[in-house]
């Protein structure tokens, strides 16, 4: 079984999931794209109970991104560790995928808000590819 850890880029917020990913997703939103600076945005999906911050917790800031969304991240060095959207994924925690130790085992299985993809931007053609999102990764 594999468990997934991460950490900030300056190391003083550290997490640990001691189970599998529930799901890896690409996101091509536009809001994912401003979050982040990137062309899109890569996400482990974890249930939120079971994650836990090993070190640096009092660091944790949220931004809420949307009356939904919630963004979690370093006081310190700003990284984005987490977003949560209590209203649609209840109960689960969406990962980015830079900040997982494991990074390099966990391609992405689905792409979501294809609709929004640059059109320069290959993606994986072993992913799902869905126009807007799923209810449930």
């Amino acid at each position: 079984m594999q468990t997934i850890s991460g950490q900030c880029s300056c190391g003083k917020i550290s997490y640990h999931y001691p189970a599998p990913a529930l799901q890896v997703v690409a996101c091509h939103c536009s809001m994912c794209r401003r979050m982040t600076g990137a062309p899109l945005s890569s996400y482990v999906v974890v249930k939120q109970a079971e994650l836990v911050l090993t070190r640096g917790q009092e660091l944790l800031k949220s931004y809420t991104v949307t009356s939904r969304t919630q963004r979690h991240f370093c006081a310190d060095c700003g990284t984005p560790l987490y977003n949560s959207n209590q209203e649609t994924y209840a109960g689960l925690s969406m990962l980015y995928l830079g900040t997982v130790d494991q990074h390099e085992s966990l391609a992405p299985r689905m792409d979501i808000f294809c609709e929004n993809k640059l059109s320069w931007l290959t993606t994986s053609d072993s992913s799902r590819h869905f126009e807007q999102t799923p209810r449930k990764p």
